[in-house]
């Protein structure tokens, strides 16, 4: 992403966030989606009003002449030079409108009326003419001007006022602060041992929550666990092909730090560590369990698990069983793992 539009997301997501913490928003985030769906409504209600409304076309003499002038439209405006014409009398004047850009066509203008002669606008209901010739023919068509000039109807300015503001609720309720920017991880083995976190669960997004926390990853192969003061630890794992881990960036207005997001369903959590080393480090430890491995020896896993206490061997037999193997290499290396 660039920084020129990166800055501005960051300063949206700030005022988004800075909403988000005003007295009674809590209360008030569950009737937001009615109420954009209200906004959106009201402004189809009325640009369908104003669509409905008679309006006159704003069209040149070259495009009535070519038939570009819709079936459905008669009322244009259109401009040109305005000769008079033989025939005209009070309450009844007769005129010519014609325009250089349109050679050998114009308009047989009749206006209850006087216009003043030379270049000018005029609007009216165009009488024929309707079959468009090429560029240099004949073409004339009765054109009855309109006692007051009209103008073009301009569109609601509400209905866009509330369209942009529904846009606006819907981004801003899918936005979180600090932004996660994507990055590539670098090369670094598997990380052990607990590391402190900040963790952003973004299951609701309108009200995200951003937490000190822990991660344990001594739990096995491809899997760790967070740990939030106050609530119960939580799995951090790939166990499925709906989950994924992102490597990245949390980043604010005035701070950044390295991060992880970890996509499962509908369900974003977000860490951010101290440095960018344990975040690549945590990463290649979660997706050790999701990447394929070399088969290893039998003998080799049960040397290695009748060495390790209890508990590490419970822990190691079920990494074991992960590992892509023979269903046959399997059953002997958990058989001697068992009996040892």
């Amino acid at each position: 992403m660039s920084t020129a539009l990166r800055l501005p997301l960051l300063a949206f997501s700030y005022v988004v966030e800075g909403i988000r913490r005003l007295p009674g928003a809590r209360r008030v985030s569950p009737f937001v989606p009615w109420l954009v769906r209200g906004a959106f409504l009201a402004a189809t209600v009325l640009l369908l009003l104003w669509m409905a409304e008679a309006s006159p076309q704003r069209m040149s003499l070259a495009d009535l002449a070519a038939g570009k002038l819709s079936p459905m439209q008669s009322w244009v405006i259109v401009s040109g030079d305005l000769q008079g014409e033989r025939g005209s009398e009070p309450g009844g004047y007769r005129y010519r409108l014609t325009d250089p850009a349109a050679l050998n066509a114009y308009l047989d203008v009749r206006s209850p009326v006087e216009w003043p002669l030379g270049q000018t606008t005029l609007s009216g209901q165009v009488q024929g003419g309707r079959d468009g010739v090429p560029v240099g023919y004949q073409w004339s068509a009765p054109f009855q001007a309109d006692p007051v000039l009209a103008d073009e109807l301009p569109p609601p300015s509400i209905a866009f006022v509330l369209i942009g503001l529904g846009v606006l609720v819907v981004a801003g309720r899918r936005t979180t602060y600090p932004m996660f920017l994507p990055e590539t991880p670098g090369d670094v083995p598997p990380g052990w041992g607990l590391v402190h976190v900040l963790a952003l669960r973004e299951a609701a997004p309108s009200n995200p929550r951003t937490q000190p926390a822990t991660l344990y990853r001594d739990t096995g192969v491809g899997t760790a666990e967070l740990r939030v003061q106050g609530s119960r630890p939580v799995p951090v794992r790939l166990h499925s092909a709906f989950t994924s881990v992102d490597v990245g960036e949390l980043r604010g207005l005035r701070l950044s730090a390295p991060a992880l997001r970890v996509r499962a369903g509908d369900d974003d959590l977000t860490l951010g560590f101290t440095s960018r080393r344990e975040r690549d480090a945590t990463y290649a430890t979660l997706t050790a369990g999701a990447q394929p491995r070399s088969r290893p020896r039998p003998a080799e896993a049960f040397a290695v698990i009748r060495h390790r206490s209890a508990e590490e061997r419970v822990q190691l037999l079920d990494s074991l069983r992960q590992v892509q193997t023979t269903q046959a290499d399997a059953e002997v290396g958990i058989a001697k793992a068992e009996r040892g």
